[in-house]
């Protein structure tokens, strides 16, 4: 990195971002981040409790307007779920005449563990946390091929690596796979469109509220309350500890494709897939030669080996490398294939 790249501030002025769930918390810091360098800004919040019941109040969101107006930024506030993108989308061109950044961040965290977990309760979490994200890009999308430009920024959890909230769980994760999706849609159309995923950790309103409603359910069994996290670890995963790496993909110079990035507390990192060095099967059975199992127990010392193994790539729609099919079949001889 230069030094005149080391210095510049990063600038937004002259465009639009629309980031939902913005009236508390990450989405909260994301949107006067983003204000602050001069975007203009759609403060998307429906207002409902952390899972997502409890009466709509907007003006979460329009506290968040205030304080972008009070330090001389342009938003307006948008009350509208998720699940009605459309709506969200057409305030946005309405008011601003474009949009340029999407930062899907709303979610809802339903309390239940798995033996708890009901089918209603798992499809109001997916409705709101991967639908909702589907719906709110379907409607941005159009307005980003026509601009050929947009950058897209999903919001994924560490508890996709397991957790005892499997809905929250798997809608987040399943927003990974869609914005690999999208980003190959982009590739497709060779357009400056670039999507990537945030993956945070910082105590929120929700992950608080979770806390409490865990608490409250472990009393009520005769249980101990969960111990809580050491004040100053709290501190140090407030909320604006994130927005820079949200506020980075957010960029125009940001060129970061179908990417993941870990952020909370000042911590960054990004992550990869890893694939293992390839188990090829040496013996086989049956009238087509089909592998037998014995092969995977005998070659198990092979597929824990990724020091011979690579990375594949994601959103390029060549599963994950786009030499995959010669890498796996480019050993066999040609009377073999």
């Amino acid at each position: 990195m230069s030094k005149a790249q080391s210095s510049e501030k990063l600038d937004f002025t002259g465009q639009v971002a629309l980031v939902t769930g913005a009236g508390r918390g990450l989405g909260r810091e994301h949107a006067l981040l983003l204000a602050a360098r001069g975007a203009k800004v759609v403060v998307n919040d429906l207002g409902t409790t952390y899972d997502g019941s409890g009466a709509a109040q907007g003006q979460v969101a329009d506290e968040v307007v205030a304080l972008i107006k009070a330090s001389g930024g342009e938003a307006i506030a948008n009350y509208n779920s998720v699940e009605q993108g459309e709506l969200i989308v057409a305030d946005a061109i309405n008011t601003y005449g474009r949009l340029d950044i999407v930062i899907n961040n709303a979610g809802i965290l339903t309390p239940e563990v798995w033996s708890e977990l009901t089918l209603e309760s798992w499809q109001r979490t997916l409705n709101i946390n991967l639908t909702g994200v589907f719906s709110v890009m379907k409607a941005a999308w159009p307005v980003f091929v026509q601009q050929q430009y947009g950058r897209c920024v999903m919001t994924a959890s560490p508890a996709m690596y397991g957790a005892g909230v499997a809905a929250y769980a798997a809608s987040k994760a399943g927003v990974i796979g869609l914005s690999h999706s999208l980003q190959f849609e982009a590739k497709k159309l060779k357009l400056d469109i670039k999507c990537n995923v945030l993956i945070p950790q910082a105590g929120t309103r929700m992950t608080e509220d979770f806390a409490h409603s865990i608490n409250k359910s472990r009393i009520a069994a005769g249980k101990k309350p969960a111990p809580s996290a050491p004040e100053a670890i709290m501190k140090r995963l407030s909320p604006d500890k994130v927005s820079a790496m949200a506020v980075w993909l957010a960029h125009r110079n940001c060129q970061a494709e179908a990417a993941l990035f870990e952020a909370g507390g000042g911590y960054f990192a990004q992550l990869n897939w890893a694939r293992s060095a390839p188990l090829f099967a040496t013996e086989k059975e049956g009238i087509m030669g089909a592998p037998i199992p014995e092969n995977i127990r005998d070659g198990l010392e092979t597929l824990a080996d990724f020091d011979r193994g690579d990375r594949p790539i994601s959103g390029d729609g060549t599963m994950g490398a786009p030499d995959a099919l010669q890498r796996v079949f480019g050993h066999l001889k040609s009377g073999d294939r």
